[in-house]
């Protein structure tokens, strides 16, 4: 099994830099890549405020979504916040413990089951049909796994470190594990970028990776179909893939400067274990 890839495009919204999203959308179109793009349904965070509110915003994603683009859920407002307070209790574990900060976790089921209800309202008045959950920050818990479920119809999540689409807790997980295009062993590879903050140099080296490996991105959809019928329970090998990235995430910021953003550091080098976690290596810096 060849190494196959899936393109994911994080916060979308109608303040986003309309002049980058144009850039890497017209890349996307000339190599026939249909991404996941994941909606900020009512952004209420300054960091994705790039410029004026775009009235034909929504048009635009009702425009993706025709072109089978796959929409994604990201949360409600992005609003993040620390999931520990300095000298008190330990913070609510996410399910993705990569950040401490998040949206989602640590939330009550109210609160949980509001954000997902208003912000999946708000897509679907604007026409869309998400069928995909992306936590903002990768922070989230099994209450909102909860509140998915409840109040909303959407069964599959984009994120956790595997090398495989895998069942848990009832969902579907395609796993995001790359912030830049990287030539990967066999498996499923999602790389999560961030168009607002995307310069020249990282546009044109994911123009380059389209070009040598263009037949290895399939669509979301197919994937989804697809995993839907073959996907595996979560298992011993998901687990020691997981840890060891993880891990490999905690070393490489206990090396760099705080900032915030998604983690800076590479995948492992290797693909599937197999007979014991892989191995992961620090990379350049990724997109904030």
């Amino acid at each position: 099994m060849d190494a196959r890839y899936l393109i994911r495009l994080d916060d979308a919204c109608a303040t986003q830099d309309r002049g980058r999203w144009d850039a890497v959308e017209a890349v996307l179109d000339r190599y026939g890549i249909k991404p996941i793009v994941a909606i900020v349904p009512a952004n209420g965070d300054r960091e994705l405020v790039r410029g004026p509110e775009d009235p034909a915003f929504w048009d635009r994603t009702r425009n993706w979504e025709r072109q089978g683009w796959t929409i994604a859920l990201h949360g409600y407002s992005h609003v993040l916040r620390p999931l520990a307070v300095s000298g008190g209790p330990s913070a609510a574990r996410s399910l993705v413990p990569v950040n401490e900060y998040g949206e989602f976790t640590g939330l009550s089921a109210e609160e949980q089951d509001r954000r997902v209800q208003e912000g999946l309202a708000i897509l679907q008045s604007q026409g869309l049909t998400p069928r995909v959950f992306v936590a903002p920050a990768h922070s989230f818990d099994l209450q909102t796994l909860t509140s998915l479920q409840k109040v909303s119809p959407i069964r599959v999540i984009s994120d956790g470190f595997s090398f495989r689409p895998y069942r848990r807790f009832d969902f579907l997980w395609l796993p995001q594990q790359l912030w830049r295009p990287r030539a990967m062993g066999p498996g499923l590879w999602t790389v999560c970028l961030h168009p607002n903050t995307m310069t020249k140099g990282t546009l044109d080296a994911l123009e380059s990776f389209f070009t040598a490996h263009r037949s290895q991105f399939p669509s979301p959809s197919e994937v989804i179909g697809e995993a839907q019928e073959t996907a595996g329970a979560y298992g011993i090998q998901d687990a020691l893939f997981g840890a060891a990235f993880t891990a490999a995430l905690r070393a490489k910021r206990l090396l760099a400067p705080r900032r915030r953003g998604p983690p800076t550091v590479g995948p492992p080098t290797v693909g599937p274990p197999t007979a014991g976690p892989p191995t992961a290596e620090p990379t350049a810096k990724g997109p904030t």
